[in-house]
Order: structure tokens, then sequence, then C-alpha cells
């Protein structure tokens, strides 16, 4: 999301999360506002379904005991991941 506002020079705090960027990538049309409520689920997988998981099973949350995340959920979270990356890469190659 980052590597998009600074191709496009969208205004964005170089520190902002998650949540800032997606704002400004909602308010800059790289959704069409057509699909808004159908992408109120993207929303929420970017803001918290994906930095959920990581930061409570693996990275941050995990503690000093290593922790067996199931493989479900692991695939789950990859291909969540995966497909709002091609979404919103192919969008902004899409904008003019």
């Amino acid at each position: 999301m980052k590597a998009i506002c600074a191709k496009r020079k969208w205004v964005h705090d170089p520190n902002a999360q998650a949540k800032a960027l997606i704002e400004v990538l909602f308010d800059k049309g790289l959704v069409p506002t057509f699909w808004s409520s159908h992408f109120h689920a993207l929303r929420s997988t970017l803001e918290a379904g994906v930095p959920t998981a990581r930061n409570k099973l693996g990275g941050h949350g995990q503690g000093s005991e290593i922790v067996q995340v199931p493989k479900h959920l692991v695939a789950y979270v990859l291909h969540m991941t995966a497909s709002a990356i091609v979404f919103l890469a192919e969008a902004e190659k899409a904008l003019p």
C-alpha cells in the first residue's frame, strides 16, 4: 500500500499503519465507489484479518514460546494476504 501511495505521489504518513493507508487508497478511488459496500469486507480483512492473525499467533504476539499455528489457519491468512496484494497491484496498474 505504501508502494502504491509513493508511486502515485499520494500524500501519506510514511509511518502509517494499514488502516490509514487503506483510507488513502479508498479516498483516491483505487476501489470503485459502486463496490464500496462489497469492499467493506476487503477493508476489514486488510485492517483486522491479516494483521490480527500475525500479531496474535506469530510475529509480535508469539512471546518466548513457539506457537504452533494450525495449517488451515496459515493457509487462510496466506490466501487473504495474497488476494489483497494481487487486487491492489492490479487495481493500481489499471488507473490512468
